[in-house]
């Protein structure tokens, strides 16, 4: 499916929920034909001037006129993507070809200190939790490393490595890693 795509330095995975001021043409463009072909986008990243492979399909759920007058739209994660045939249309709006990756398979992990230490960061960050109202899964592998994905600073190569990533294995031993010297520094 071609789909077009929106390149940020942000990083959403499937299930994460972030909000967007739009205010250049060619975005809100894409912003308008997502809504009325309900195909949704693409968040992609950028390393210089090329377009990353991989990105992530999202879909608007909500949208606002913000307090600026700018559009103010709501999106949220729904897989994984491969991209392919990438090409800049007149406006600057990128557009590529998207093969949906499937998503990483349901674990039976315990979520333990990943989990424990996402609530407490959720809790001190309302503003960031507030978009997760009815969806916490603090008790879902899949969920709680795709959330600290998001929001760890990582390099471009770091998030194209993980989100090719066929589970979240890797991601649960590496966000483990992180929490444990983090917590062994602070005592």
């Amino acid at each position: 499916m071609q789909l077009g795509l929106f390149p940020l330095p942000l990083f959403l995975l499937p299930g994460g929920i972030t909000k967007l001021r739009i205010f250049e043409p060619r975005y809100v463009r894409l912003v308008k034909e997502s809504m009325a072909e309900q195909k949704g986008f693409v968040l992609a990243m950028k390393e210089g001037d090329a377009i990353c492979t991989y990105g992530t399909h999202v879909q608007i759920i909500d949208f606002e006129t913000l307090p600026d007058g700018l559009l103010g739209i709501t999106i949220k994660g729904l897989s994984r993507v491969k991209l392919s045939h990438i090409d800049k249309e007149n406006d600057g709006l990128w557009v590529g070809h998207t093969e949906a990756l499937p998503d990483w398979p349901p674990s039976n992990a315990d979520t333990g200190l990943l989990g424990e230490a996402l609530k407490a960061l959720f809790k001190s960050h309302p503003e960031h939790a507030s978009q997760y109202e009815e969806v916490l899964c603090f008790n879902d592998v899949n969920w709680v490393c795709q959330r600290w994905l998001e929001v760890l600073p990582l390099a471009n190569n770091q998030r194209q490595w993980f989100i090719a990533q066929h589970d979240a294995e890797d991601a649960m031993q590496f966000i483990t890693v992180l929490l444990t010297e983090e917590t062994q520094r602070e005592y």
